[in-house]
């Protein structure tokens, strides 16, 4: 260990014994979303002025006591959190919950004593319904990037905690008895007759699905990293124009555009260069893993959210949301 990691070892240990001596934050926002969807580089561009405390992922079955043994992505209808659930969630949302792991990108850019919170998550998805009940306060926006080139990054990074199948969700009946059901046939077709693309963009689907049923666009507004790669700036004028993100980004245009340049902390194997094409992932797959991904997103309703160029087509999401919120109606 070099004496600079030294130093920062202590700094991050100091920050884990002093947190509880802080005051609450005032103001707090939560990026949902699936992993490899540009959640950790669109959180550094919502905090490119450094004026929020960022926590990486609390919700991680490695990482979290409560989730050892888990599921990966645990689902809570509202008003039933366990008892233990609420108390955890309820120290992240008032910035009492810390570990290493979840400061490790504060240290030496981000203030110990910042007034706002940004959470990040890429497991809980299955939450944000129970958090949205319990913590109206919290401003949600679920982050959202194309289904083939999130399946892409994530089988790049298979060493990685990933769901891999579908057929995961179905270990909770609540999953399938609120969402799934339809779906549970063409599901299991994916996992168990196609390969490892055509189902990690099932994984995709089913987490879109609950997200998008689970809070309302007046509630949750939806952040597209092809748009925030190509227009940085405007995507986060977008999200604070907000109602619920109003007042809670403050970084200014100079300070976004040089962020968006940066590539984030889990990503440093990227080329920074590469960021200006978000539709890059198309020269990776064949034509036959897309039209196989194609197919489960029309089964899913989902075939019309990106263009033939990997752009979201924000309208026929929208169309979607409204068609299918609330969910248990």
């Amino acid at each position: 260990m070099t004496l600079q990691e030294h130093v920062r070892e202590v700094q991050l240990g100091l920050r884990v014994a002093t947190q509880a001596l802080r005051p609450q934050p005032e103001r707090v926002g939560w990026l949902v979303g699936s992993g490899r969807s540009g959640t950790t580089w669109l959180a550094s561009l919502l905090n490119a002025d450094a004026t929020m405390r960022e926590m990486f992922e609390p919700v991680h079955r490695l990482h979290a006591p409560l989730m050892k043994g888990g599921a990966d992505h645990p689902y809570f209808r509202p008003g039933e959190l366990p008892v233990e659930w609420r108390t955890w969630q309820s120290e992240v949302f008032s910035g009492r919950h810390i570990t290493k792991r979840t400061d490790r990108d504060n240290v030496g850019r981000n203030p110990a004593g910042a007034r706002k919170l940004l959470v990040k998550d890429v497991f809980a998805c299955g939450l944000i319904a129970a958090n949205v009940a319990e913590h109206p306060d919290v401003a949600p926006a679920l982050v959202m990037r194309h289904p083939i080139a999130v399946a892409l990054s994530k089988q790049a990074h298979s060493d990685w905690l990933w769901t891999w199948s579908p057929e995961a969700f179905f270990t909770q009946s609540s999953w399938v008895e609120d969402h799934l059901g339809p779906h549970v046939d063409g599901l299991t077709r994916v996992a168990r007759e196609e390969g490892v693309l055509p189902q990690l963009v099932a994984v995709w689907a089913v987490l879109q699905h609950v997200a998008l049923r689970s809070a309302s666009p007046a509630i949750m507004p939806i952040l597209h990293y092809e748009s925030s790669v190509l227009d940085p700036w405007a995507s986060v004028q977008e999200l604070s124009a907000h109602p619920s993100w109003k007042g809670m980004v403050t970084a200014n245009e100079q300070q976004v555009q040089a962020a968006a340049h940066r590539v984030s902390f889990v990503s440093k194997s990227a080329k920074a260069s590469a960021l200006p094409n978000p539709a890059r992932w198309m020269n990776k797959v064949s034509s036959e893993d897309r039209a196989a991904c194609e197919r489960v997103l029309d089964d899913m309703g989902m075939a019309d959210w990106h263009n033939g160029d990997g752009l979201p087509v924000p309208d026929a999401i929208q169309a979607w949301r409204e068609a299918h919120f609330p969910p248990l109606a």
